[in-house]
């Protein structure tokens, strides 16, 4: 039963720590090709802060797999609803398929068939209030929150507008919407020696042990990411490629509890 829930934190961890870089989008024209791409990345930055909602899919390849979706609110304070539709991590399915998550007021709320059964006294909602001490059944709730609240939009745009070597590949269109694409790395080790210390937290978690990110990175005409790939190799040898794509920037976002009488207090064992 901890690895089911563990597995269920990893999983929405990966949702969250990559998720995180949407906004609004515009009618004016992309970037001319005489604009550098370094100097695209800093814009990039100014307008990925102002972002407040998005919605998202994620799929991530390697070492751990995942699907999900889900719609993100990151200010005034974090909110979100996640609906993972698989993980597996070393192979293995953990068991996450369907489950459901709601973050709202720092209480978090996880539907899984499982996990209800075994902690959450048969209810089909678990209610875990941040701050509790839930590390007993393998689910860190406060570790949770701190890992969406690092990977906002104006944080990872600063990680990897720090690549030395990024380059304009062309203009695409995702879903529709006419982008630029970015290709570059960032060295994260010589990265994190010049940020603050919630921004170095979560360059080492978007690294996942790597000194080096690889990325493309897909921009609409207002300069907010369309799409975003990253990958990653750790120092185990372990591969992560991950995709993001975004929609609905900056429309509004609903994000409420399930129902009173549905929801069961984390029983731990």
């Amino acid at each position: 039963m901890k690895k089911l829930v563990a597995g269920a934190a990893v999983g929405t961890s990966l949702v969250l720590a990559l998720s995180a870089c949407a906004g609004s989008a515009s009618d004016s024209a992309l970037p001319a090709e005489n604009v550098s791409a370094v100097e695209a990345l800093d814009q990039v930055v100014v307008e990925t802060e102002k972002v407040e909602t998005f919605s998202a899919d994620l799929t991530v390849d390697g070492a751990g797999k995942a699907r999900g979706s889900g719609s993100f609110q990151l200010k005034p304070a974090p909110a979100f609803t996640v609906k993972l539709d698989s993980f597996e991590f070393a192979g293995v399915n953990v068991g996450v398929s369907g489950t459901r998550l709601i973050l709202l007021d720092q209480t978090l709320y996880v539907q899984n068939q499982q996990l209800a059964q075994f902690l959450g006294g048969g209810k089909p909602w678990v209610k875990i209030t941040v701050g509790e001490a839930a590390s007993a059944a393998g689910f860190d709730p406060n570790a949770l929150l701190n890992q969406f609240q690092q990977a906002d939009p104006g944080k990872l745009a600063r990680i990897v507008s720090d690549s030395t070597d990024v380059t304009r590949v062309g203009t695409e269109k995702i879903d529709g919407v006419d982008t630029v694409h970015y290709k570059g790395t960032v060295d994260i080790k010589d990265a994190i020696t010049k940020y603050d210390p919630e921004l170095k937290q979560a360059a080492e978690q978007l690294s996942n042990g790597s000194e080096k990110l690889g990325f493309d990175i897909w921009t609409d005409a207002a300069n907010l990411p369309r799409k975003v790939v990253t990958a990653v190799t750790t120092t185990e040898g372990q591969t992560f490629n991950v995709t993001v794509v975004f929609r609905d920037y900056d429309k509004p976002v609903s994000v409420t509890p399930p129902p009173a009488d549905q929801v069961g207090d984390l029983q731990v064992p």
